[in-house]
C-alpha cells in the first residue's frame, strides 16, 4: 500500500486512518478486554453473595455460588487468552504497518528525504517511533474493558450501598486525576529524551559508515569523544525520565492502597450500623480491589498516548516530506522506440543508439547532467526540463521513465539478501515475468562476464546463492563496483547511464570491461561519466563540459589532436595533470606546446609506454 494514502493532517488522523485498516482486531480484542473485565466484575458480587448464603443456610447456600465462580473463572480464562492474543496482533498490526508505510515512503521520496532527514533518524523512527504507536493499539482492548468495569462496578455499588458506592464511584476518578498530573511532564520529558536518541542514533551510523575514512585521518578518537558526550547526556535525560517515572509508580501502589483501606474503614462502620450485610463488605472491598486494575490500565493508557502521539508526530515528520518525483495530471506518452534525449541545461544531445561520454572537470557536474536525465528530482527541471523524443520527461509518467531510463549512481550499493535476487533485481520484481531458471542464469553470468565480476562470484563460497551482509562488507570496492555494473546491465535498459563505473578498477580490468561493455550496448543508448582514456577510446561521442556546459565534442582521438580550447581542456582531464606550459582554460594554445602533446601521445602509444589494451571478438 502506497503512503500516499496514509493521512497527514494531523496525529489523530492517521491513528484513525490506521484503525480503519483493522477493524476487525480492534473490534475483537474491545469485546473480549470487556468481558474479561466484566468477568472480574462478577467476582467480588458472587464472592459475598456465597458469604451471605453460607452464613443464613450453610454449606448448601455456598455450593450454588461456588460453582457459578468457576465457570465465571474458566469464561475469566478464556476471555482473557483472546484479548492478549488481539492485543499483541493489534500491536503488531499497527506497529509494522507505519513501519511499511515508512519505508515505501522512503523508496518513493528517494532523493528528497535523504535530503530532509538523515538515514539515522529515519531508522530510529522505525525502530522507536512505530513500535510507540502500536502501544496506543495494544493498550485500547484492556482500557475500553476498564472503562466498561467501572460503569458496571458503579451501578452495582449504587444499588447495594449507595453512601459506598458512591464513595467508591468518586474516589477512583480523584486518584485518575492525581496520578495524570504526572503524566504530562513525563511526557515532555520522554519527548527530549527521543530526540537526544535520534540524534545519538544519527551520528552512530555516519560513524560506521565513515568509519573506515575516520582510522584513515586518525580522527577516532574525537568521534568517540563526541559520541560519548552524546551518549551521557542521553543518559541524563534516561535518569530524568525514569526518576518521574519511579514516582508515578509508586504512586500507582500507594494511593490506591489508601483507597482501599478507607473503602474497608467506611464499609465496616456501615456493617455495624447495620446498612450492609458482612457478604455486602465483602463485595465493595473486592471491588476497591479490582478498581485497581482499570486505575492501572488508564494510567498506563495515557502515558502510551502522550508517547504514542509524540511517535506519531514524528511519523507525520517523514511521511511529510514530499516527493521528488510525481506522476503528472495529464501524462504524455513516452516516445515509441529508441529517442534523441536533450538536456536543455548542459546542452548535451544524446543521440539514440550511441555510445555517449560526459566529460567535464567537476565530475560532479558531469555526474548531475546525467542524474538529470533519469529523473530523480522535478524540481531541477522546471526552467531546464528534459526532452526525450521532444517530449518533457516530467510529463511522462515516472514508472515509464524508470523502465526504460536507467541510472547507475557512482557509489556501488548492495542490498542485504542472496546475491542473486541482489543482481537480478528485475526478475524478483516481476516474477511472473521472469525468464526460467536457465535463462535467468545465462543472463546473469553474462551481464557478470561483461562486468568482469566473475571472479567476484566465485571467490563467494557459495556463488551467487550467498547471503550478502549489511553494505556488502564481505566484498571489496572494486568488486562491489563490478557487480552493481553487472546489475545495471541486467535491466537491459533501453537507456543506460553509468556514472564512473570503474573508478575502483586496475587499468588492465577497466579495459577489459571497456571492451565488453561496448559490444554488448551496440546499437542501443549508453551515457558515461568518466574520465578515464581507456574507456573514452571506446566511446562514439564525447562531449566536453565546462561547468556543466557543453562547450565541444568529438572523438577521443579528434579531442587528443584538436587545437583549440575544448582539445586543451579535454587532455589536462584526460591526462589528470597540470603542464606549465599549458595555459588556462579557455584561452589559445600555441602550435608548437600542442604539437609536442600529440607527438608525445602517438610515439608514446606506438612504443607501448602507453597502451589502449582492445580486445578481439571471442576474447570473453
Amino acid at each position: 500500500m502506497s503512503s500516499l494514502q496514509a493521512p497527514t493532517g494531523s496525529p489523530l488522523r492517521l491513528l484513525l486512518w490506521q484503525a480503519a485498516r483493522q477493524p476487525a482486531t480492534l473490534a475483537g480484542g474491545v469485546l473480549f478486554g470487556v468481558l474479561w473485565m466484566l468477568c472480574q466484575v462478577v467476582w467480588p458480587y458472587l464472592l459475598g453473595q456465597a458469604i451471605d448464603a453460607g452464613l443464613a443456610a450453610g454449606v448448601r447456600g455456598v455450593l450454588p455460588w461456588c460453582a457459578a465462580l468457576g465457570v465465571v473463572a474458566v469464561l475469566q480464562a478464556l476471555f482473557a487468552v483472546l484479548r492478549h492474543r488481539m492485543a499483541v496482533s493489534n500491536w503488531l498490526r499497527s506497529s509494522l504497518g507505519v513501519s511499511r508505510i515508512i519505508g515505501y515512503h522512503s523508496a518513493e521520496t528517494g532523493a528528497a528525504i535523504a535530503a530532509d532527514s538523515s538515514a539515522g533518524e529515519v531508522a530510529s523512527t522505525v525502530a522507536n517511533d512505530a513500535l510507540r504507536v502500536g502501544e496506543m493499539f495494544d493498550v485500547t482492548a484492556r482500557f475500553s474493558g476498564g472503562v466498561v468495569a467501572y460503569v458496571a462496578v458503579g451501578v452495582i455499588a449504587m444499588f447495594t450501598s449507595p453512601a459506598l458506592g458512591l464513595f467508591v464511584l468518586l474516589g477512583m476518578p480523584v486518584l485518575v486525576a492525581v496520578l495524570t498530573l504526572f503524566v504530562r511532564p513525563l511526557a515532555r520529558r520522554q519527548a527530549a529524551w527521543r530526540r537526544e536518541q535520534g540524534a545519538l542514533t544519527e551520528l552512530a551510523a555516519d560513524t560506521v559508515v565513515g568509519l573506515r575514512v575516520l582510522r584513515g585521518i586518525g580522527g577516532e578518537e574525537q568521534f568517540v569523544q563526541r559520541y560519548a558526550r552524546r551518549s551521557s547526556d542521553l543518559r541524563g535525560r534516561a535518569v530524568d525520565v525514569a526518576r518521574l517515572g519511579s514516582w508515578l509508580d509508586a504512586l500507582q501502589i500507594l494511593l490506591p492502597g489508601l483507597f482501599v483501606a478507607a473503602v474497608v474503614w467506611f464499609g465496616a462502620r456501615l456493617v455495624l450500623a447495620g446498612e450492609i450485610s458482612p457478604g455486602e463488605l465483602v463485595t465493595f472491598y473486592g471491588y476497591s480491589i479490582f478498581l485497581i486494575v482499570p486505575l492501572r490500565t488508564t494510567v498506563e493508557a495515557s502515558q502510551a498516548f502522550a508517547r504514542g502521539f509524540v511517535a506519531t508526530g514524528r511519523v507525520l515528520d517523514v511521511l511529510r516530506v514530499q516527493r521528488a518525483v510525481r506522476d503528472p495530471e495529464h501524462p504524455e506518452r513516452a516516445p515509441q522506440g529508441s529517442a534523441e534525449i536533450v538536456d536543455v541545461a548542459s546542452g548535451a544531445v544524446i543521440a539514440p543508439g550511441v555510445f555517449t561520454a560526459l566529460v567535464d572537470e567537476d565530475p560532479d557536474a558531469a555526474a548531475t547532467v546525467a542524474t538529470r536525465l533519469g529523473r530523480f528530482d522535478d524540481r531541477q527541471h522546471t526552467i531546464a526540463p528534459v526532452l526525450w523524443g521532444g517530449v518533457d520527461h516530467t510529463r511522462v509518467p515516472v514508472q515509464e521513465v524508470r523502465r526504460r531510463i536507467v541510472v547507475s549512481d557512482a557509489t556501488p550499493h548492495l542490498f542485504t539478501g542472496r546475491l542473486r535476487d541482489g543482481l537480478d533485481v528485475q526478475s524478483v520484481r516481476a516474477p511472473d515475468r521472469a525468464p526460467s531458471p536457465s535463462a535467468r542464469r545465462a543472463k546473469i553470468d553474462q551481464a557478470l562476464g561483461i562486468a568482469a565480476a566473475d571472479d567476484a562470484v566465485q571467490a563467494l563460497p557459495a556463488g551467487l546463492e550467498e547471503h550478502v551482509p549489511e553494505r556488502a562488507s564481505v566484498l571489496s570496492g572494486g568488486q562491489r563496483q563490478r557487480l552493481s555494473l553487472a546489475r545495471a546491465l541486467l535491466t537491459d535498459a533501453e537507456v543506460l547511464v553509468l556514472i564512473e563505473p570503474t573508478s575502483a578498477l586496475d587499468a588492465n580490468t577497466e579495459a577489459t570491461i571497456a571492451a565488453r561493455l561496448h559490444r554488448a550496448r551496440a546499437g542501443r543508448t549508453t551515457v558515461l561519466v568518466t574520465a578515464s582514456p581507456l574507456l573514452l577510446d571506446r566511446v562514439d561521442v564525447i562531449h566536453v563540459m565546462r561547468n556543466g556546459r557543453v562547450v565541444g565534442s568529438g572523438t577521443h582521438a579528434e579531442l587528443l589532436r584538436r587545437d583549440d580550447p575544448v582539445g586543451a581542456r579535454y587532455r589536462r582531464i584526460v591526462a589528470r595533470t597540470t603542464s606549465d606550459a599549458e595555459p588556462p582554460a579557455g584561452e589559445e594554445l600555441d602550435a608548437p606546446w600542442t604539437g609536442s602533446i600529440q607527438t608525445l601521445w602517438t610515439k608514446a602509444t606506438e612504443t607501448g609506454a602507453i597502451r589502449t589494451v582492445r580486445e578481439e571478438p571471442g576474447d570473453d
